[in-house]
């Protein structure tokens, strides 16, 4: 409620199979690997897993604006098994502040102090269709934090939202090529 920026969503449809784009979204060890366009730069996965619930540390090297880094705590919806699914992510600042606080300070020192992002939540939705077609969707609301115009805000999830379905069906197709 009463959030001045706007969530974001990208859809496409490909021939990739969906559980090849799954597994690339949940490489959270490797997304500087292949989500260079995104300014990753370190990916991580830190502290426990809770639950079917895991945590993940990413980096950000963005032109312009101060670099941010953040955590977000993920878990896994089946809406309807090996057909639709829900990759959730959230930035909870008091959780992460709670349970990654010298972590926090570790990155901040190596990483000469970028803005650490306190609020967040997406979603990656995947869909089997008809004749081996998967509809992958990005939903996204973050607030980068700092001081960035609203209109600047909305502009980067406008381009980065599709350029991140691009680069995780270009890695799950990279990933299905390999297996055959």
């Amino acid at each position: 409620d009463n959030i001045p920026i706007p969530a974001f969503k990208a859809t496409m449809k490909t021939s990739v199979p969906m559980e090849y784009i799954i597994s690339a979204i949940l490489d959270g060890d490797n997304h500087e690997k292949f989500m260079k366009s995104s300014h990753v730069i370190e990916s991580e996965f830190v502290g426990p897993v809770l639950d079917d619930t895991t945590f993940i540390y990413q980096m950000l090297d963005l032109p312009i604006i101060s670099d941010r880094h953040y955590i977000t705590k993920n878990f896994i919806d089946i809406v309807i098994p090996n057909t639709h699914y829900r990759l959730n992510w959230m930035i909870n600042d008091s959780l992460n502040q709670s349970i990654f606080s010298d972590l926090i300070k570790e990155k901040n020192t190596k990483h000469n102090t970028p803005i650490f992002m306190k609020d967040g939540v997406g979603s990656w939705e995947l869909q089997l269709l008809e004749d081996n077609i998967t509809l992958v969707s990005y939903i996204v609301l973050t607030n980068p934090g700092g001081w960035i115009p609203n209109q600047i805000v909305s502009y980067v999830n406008q381009s980065l939202g599709p350029e991140t379905v691009l680069m995780m069906v270009k890695e799950g197709k990279k990933r299905y090529n390999n297996q055959r």
